[in-house]
C-alpha cells in the first residue's frame, strides 16, 4: 500500500485528537487537512434525536453516515441533519475531497456504547480525490479505523452509528437490497432421510384452506417459485421493527398457484436466494387472509388454478419459518411441479394488446437512458428509480419502448447497455387509453430483468421464441446496428399530448406553476430527480447555438475490431452473449459538445427586434511547442459582429483538467511538434448565429426580479454508444455509488465529450418570461432532427410549416426532402436555423403555456428543457 507508506501524518488523527481533548467536545478549525469520502450510507432517522446541543432539531426522514480516509486511517462519522441536502443533491458523494471544518463528539445517553464524531461543517476540495487515484478498493478496505486513548470511539460497525437502527438502506431508493445484511450464499439441504420424511408429510396448496382455523402448525408444502416481486420497505422513524421488509413470491404445485410472503428478517436471509424456477420446501409457516389491494401477476398458463383467498406467511417469529432449497438435480418428476411458462410477444404483436395486459419480451438493446428518479406520492424523501430502454426484435424496425423500474436487482438494472440481449418478464402494457400514440411497456411489481451476465441457467433459454430471436441476431449487420445504438441524454416519453389539460388530484398532467416558484422548485430537486412543470408567459427571446466543429475525424484512430458472436447452438449463444458482451463499436469518430459554445453574456439593445450574430465555436487542438516555434494568431473581426462584450467566451469551470488559453493567441499547428497529449481548446469562429427578441424584452429585462439562466450540459446530450468504452458510459449514466469504486482502467482517460452526439445540429435557448413580467427563465429546446434520435420513436411526424412556433409546438423540425439510405436510415435536408428564426415574429407578445422538464444532474446542476409549447387555443380547460 504505497500511498499509506508515504503518508507520515494522519489528518484524521490530528483533527480528532484535538476534538477528543477539547473540554466542550466541539472543534472548529480553519486549517483542516483534506480527507477523501469513501462511503455515504443512509438509514431511517431516529425520531426526536437532537444531535446539535444548542440548535433546534431538523426534521428528516433519513440520516447519513459518512466514511472518510486520509490514507492512514478510516473514520465513520455521522452527518448533521442540516447537511443532508448536500447528499440529496449528490454534492457530498464518494470520491470527492473534503475538509471537515467543524465537528463534535456525541454519546448516546440511552446505552453504554462508544461515542462517534458528528460532522457539522464541510469545505469541498477536488471533485476527484488525488489520494483515491493512487489506491485500490482493497487498499481502502485494509486501512484501520481511527481509535483514541482519550475517549472510547466507535471504531467500526457494519450497521448505522445510531444503534437504534440495525441496517442501511440503498442510497437512492428503498427497493434494492444493500449491505452485509443481505445473504446470497445457498446452504445445502439437510440430510436426505429428514428431507424425505418432511416430503412425506407434505400437503397440496389446494388443501391448505381445510386446515385454516383448525391448527396453528401446518404441514410442509413443496412448491416451485413462479413469480417474484420487488422488495417493499415499510420502515418509518417511529417504527419498532428492526428489519421492516416484505416480499411476495407466487408459488405453485400441481394443484394451483398461491402467494407466499416473506416478512422482516426472512427477507435478508432468503430474498436473494430464491429465484424464478427455484423449488423449495416451506415449513413452520402461518396462513393469513390474502391482502386484496396489491397487484397480482398474470399467469402465462391460463389453465393454472389461482388460489387468492389465503396466502402463506413466513416470518422469523411465531412461528420461526423454515425454507429448504431443493437442488434442481434432486427434483423428481413424480412431484408434478409446474414448469415456468412465459408469454413472449413480438413487437408486431404488442400493438394488438390492450392496456393493462402483461407479457414477456426479448430484444436487442439499441438505446439505454440514464437513471432517473421520481418522488413517490405523499411520501417524504422516497423515490422510484427507473430508466427508459429501447429493444428491437426480428418482426419490425420499430422498437419496444420499456420503462424499467428498479426491481430489486441492482446489478442487472445498472448493467443494461446497447448491443446486449435483454429479457423482461411480467411487463404491463400502457397504451392509447392514457392518451398516448403507441403502446409501450412498463414494469409491474413482479417484473424481472435479465441482461448480459444473467441469462445462464434461466428457464427461458429453451423457449421457442428465444431460439427464434437468437437465430435472427446471427443475420444482422453488426456495423449497421452499431450506428443505431445510443446511450443517455435528455429523453422524454410518453410524448406530450396536443392539448394541455391542467392537472387535478387524479390526473398525471403537469401542474401549472408560477414563474416566481421556479427557483424554489429547482432547488428542491434531489439527485437525478425528474419533474415536469407547466408555466404560462411569453417567449421573450430565442437564440440558436451551433455545435462545435467535429474533432474526431482528425484523430486518425484505428477502428475497433468487431468480434462476431459464434456458438454451436442458439441457446448457447444466448448464454455466451451474457458473458462475452456485444461487438465493439468504432472508436475513430467523435463530435464532442463544448458547453463553452453557449453565449453567456447578453447585450441589451434598444431595438424591439434584432438579429444578433454571436460567434460560434469550433474545436482546435493545442500541442506542446517550443518557444521559438510558437506563433500567435488573432481572430479577425467581421463588420457584422455583435458588440464587443458579446464576444467574450468563458471556459466551462467544471473542465478543470483542460488548461485555459487566451482565445486571441494560438500556437501555429504547422510549427508545433506532434504530441499524443493534445488537448481540445475553444476558439472563435466567424459564423453568425441567429437570434430574436420580442418587442418589449429590451425594456422589461432591466426590471426583472429574477432571470434563471440555464444552458445545455454535456450530460444532457444523447451519445453514440462505444462498446470498447462501455464501462465509462455506464458509469456516467448510472446512479452514483454509495461506496467508492475506482473507475475502470479503460475509463480513466475518457471524457463524455469524446463520444459522438446524436443531436449534432445545434439547439435553441428559449427565454420564457412570466405573464407578470417579473421572472424569466432560459430553457433549452433540442429539436428532433436525426433519424437516430431515440426521442423520434412514437412521435407523430406529420409535416408542418417549420415556423419557430410550429417547431416549439411539435418538438421537431420537418424535413424538406427525404431519401432512404441503408437500414432504417434517412438522408434528410432541413431548413436553416436562420430561416426558422425569421418566422419568430409570430411569437411576439403571444401568451403561451410551456412544459418544462427539470432534471437534477448532480452537484447542484439542473437542466431545463422546453418539452412543448401550447397556445391558448390548445388548452382543454382555461384557468
Amino acid at each position: 500500500m504505497a500511498a499509506s507508506l508515504k503518508q507520515t501524518t494522519s489528518e484524521i488523527a490530528t483533527a480528532f485528537d484535538k476534538l477528543l481533548s477539547s473540554s466542550t467536545l466541539r472543534l472548529r478549525t480553519h486549517d483542516a487537512g483534506c480527507v477523501s469520502v469513501v462511503a455515504v450510507e443512509r438509514y431511517v432517522a431516529v425520531p426526536g434525536s437532537s444531535v446539535n446541543n444548542n440548535k433546534p432539531t431538523t426534521t428528516c426522514y433519513y440520516s447519513y453516515d459518512v466514511t472518510v480516509t486520509d490514507g492512514v486511517y478510516r473514520a465513520k462519522c455521522q452527518l448533521a441533519p442540516e447537511l443532508n441536502s448536500l447528499v440529496h443533491k449528490c454534492v457530498l458523494r464518494t470520491g470527492v475531497e473534503i475538509r471537515i471544518v467543524q465537528c463534535s463528539f456525541l454519546y448516546n445517553e440511552k446505552c453504554l456504547r462508544p461515542g462517534c464524531v458528528l460532522i457539522e461543517g464541510i469545505e469541498f476540495g477536488g471533485e476527484r480525490s488525488p489520494l483515491l487515484q493512487t489506491l485500490t478498493q482493497e487498499d481502502v478496505g485494509s486501512l484501520p479505523f481511527f481509535t483514541s486513548r482519550v475517549r472510547n470511539v466507535l471504531a467500526h460497525s457494519d450497521g448505522p452509528l445510531k444503534v437504534e437502527k440495525k441496517h442501511y438502506l440503498p442510497l437512492w431508493n428503498n427497493d434494492d437490497p444493500y449491505g452485509v445484511l443481505w445473504k446470497c450464499d445457498i446452504a445445502p439441504p439437510s440430510n436426505g432421510q429428514a428431507l424425505e420424511c418432511n416430503l412425506s408429510r407434505g400437503i397440496h396448496l389446494c388443501d391448505l384452506e381445510l386446515f385454516w382455523g383448525c391448527t396453528s402448525r401446518f404441514p410442509p408444502v413443496l412448491v416451485r417459485v413462479m413469480y417474484k416481486s420487488r422488495l417493499r420497505f415499510f420502515g418509518k422513524p417511529d417504527g419498532r421493527i428492526d428489519i421492516p421488509y416484505q416480499a411476495y413470491f407466487e408459488v405453485a404445485d400441481c394443484t394451483g398457484l398461491m402467494s407466499m410472503v416473506l416478512w422482516n428478517g426472512m427477507c435478508p436471509e432468503w430474498y436473494q436466494k430464491l429465484h424464478v424456477g427455484t423449488v423449495i420446501l416451506v415449513e413452520n409457516y402461518a396462513m393469513k387472509q390474502a391482502f386484496g389491494s396489491r397487484t397480482q401477476p398474470t399467469p402465462a398458463d391460463p389453465s393454472m388454478t389461482v388460489l387468492r383467498s389465503t396466502e402463506i406467511s413466513v416470518n422469523t417469529l411465531a412461528p420461526t419459518g423454515k425454507i429448504t432449497i431443493i437442488p434442481q438435480e434432486a427434483v423428481k418428476p413424480e412431484w408434478k411441479l409446474p414448469d415456468i411458462t412465459y408469454k413472449f410477444v413480438t413487437r408486431c404483436q404488442l400493438d394488438n394488446l390492450s392496456p393493462g395486459d402483461t407479457c414477456d419480451v426479448i430484444g436487442l438493446v439499441t438505446f439505454v437512458g440514464r437513471c432517473e428518479r421520481i418522488k413517490k406520492k405523499d411520501e417524504a424523501e422516497r423515490y422510484w428509480t427507473y430508466r427508459w430502454v429501447h429493444i428491437v426484435d426480428d418482426t419490425t424496425e420499430q422498437p419496444f419502448i420499456l420503462e424499467i423500474f428498479a426491481s430489486s436487482q441492482p446489478e442487472a438494472f445498472s448493467n443494461i447497455y446497447p448491443m446486449s440481449y435483454l429479457v423482461c418478464t411480467q411487463m404491463r402494457v400502457v397504451g392509447e387509453a392514457r392518451g398516448h400514440t403507441m403502446n409501450y411497456l412498463t414494469s409491474s411489481n413482479e417484473s424481472q430483468v435479465y441482461c448480459a451476465g444473467y441469462h445462464r441457467g434461466q428457464p427461458y433459454v429453451s423457449h421457442p421464441r428465444v431460439k427464434s430471436f437468437i437465430k435472427w441476431t446471427k443475420t444482422l449487420s453488426e456495423e449497421a446496428l452499431l450506428r443505431k445504438t445510443v446511450i443517455g441524454g435528455y429523453y422524454r416519453f410518453p410524448h406530450s399530448p396536443d392539448t394541455f389539460t391542467p392537472s387535478s388530484d387524479d390526473s398525471e398532467a403537469p401542474s401549472l406553476t408560477s414563474t416566481s416558484e421556479l427557483q424554489q422548485e429547482m432547488e428542491a430537486l434531489h439527485y437525478r430527480e425528474h419533474r415536469c412543470l407547466a408555466v404560462q408567459g411569453f417567449i421573450a427571446a430565442v437564440r440558436y447555438v451551433a455545435w462545435p466543429a467535429a474533432r474526431g475525424a482528425s484523430r486518425g484512430q484505428p477502428e475497433q475490431p468487431m468480434p462476431a458472436a459464434t456458438s454451436s447452438s442458439e441457446t448457447q449463444e444466448l448464454r455466451d452473449q451474457a458473458h462475452q458482451g456485444a461487438p465493439a463499436a468504432r472508436a475513430g469518430a467523435g463530435t464532442p459538445l463544448s458547453e463553452s459554445g453557449e453565449q453567456n453574456n447578453r447585450t441589451t439593445g434598444t431595438a424591439a427586434k434584432r438579429t444578433r450574430c454571436p460567434y460560434n465555436l469550433r474545436v482546435t487542438k493545442r500541442r506542446y511547442c517550443t518557444g521559438a516555434a510558437s506563433q500567435t494568431r488573432r481572430v479577425t473581426k467581421s463588420e457584422q459582429d455583435a458588440p464587443t462584450d458579446e464576444k467574450t467566451v468563458q471556459a466551462d469551470p467544471r473542465k478543470r483538467s483542460r488548461p485555459q488559453q487566451d482565445d486571441s493567441e494560438q500556437p501555429d499547428p504547422a510549427d508545433c511538434q506532434s504530441s499524443s497529449d493534445t488537448l481540445a481548446v475553444v476558439t472563435l469562429e466567424e459564423v453568425p448565429s441567429p437570434s430574436w427578441e420580442c418587442g418589449v424584452w429590451s425594456a422589461v429585462q432591466q426590471h426583472l426580479s429574477v432571470h434563471l439562466n440555464h444552458s445545455l450540459h454535456s450530460a444532457s446530450v444523447p451519445r453514440k454508444f462505444d462498446y470498447k468504452r462501455r464501462e465509462f458510459l455506464m458509469q456516467q449514466h448510472n446512479l452514483h455509488p454509495a461506496k467508492w469504486q475506482p473507475p475502470p482502467a479503460a475509463a480513466t482517460a475518457c471524457d463524455i465529450e469524446d463520444f459522438i452526439p446524436v443531436c449534432n445540429h445545434g439547439y435553441y435557448v428559449v427565454t420564457i418570461m412570466g405573464v407578470n413580467q417579473q421572472v424569466a427563465i432560459d430553457a433549452v429546446f433540442l429539436p428532433v432532427m436525426s433519424p437516430d434520435d431515440p426521442r423520434r420513436v412514437g412521435r407523430p411526424q406529420a409535416p408542418h410549416d417549420n415556423t419557430l412556433l410550429s417547431c416549439l409546438t411539435e418538438g421537431f423540425v420537418s424535413p424538406e426532402s427525404t431519401g432512404t439510405t441503408g437500414w432504417g436510415g434517412a438522408r434528410q435536408s432541413f431548413p436553416s436555423p436562420g430561416a426558422i428564426m425569421q418566422t419568430a415574429g409570430s411569437l411576439d407578445r403571444v401568451q403561451v403555456i410551456c412544459l418544462l422538464d427539470l432534471y437534477q444532474l448532480g452537484g447542484g446542476q439542473v437542466e431545463v428543457f422546453l418539452n412543448k409549447l401550447y397556445r391558448l387555443t390548445d388548452i382543454a380547460v382555461k384557468v
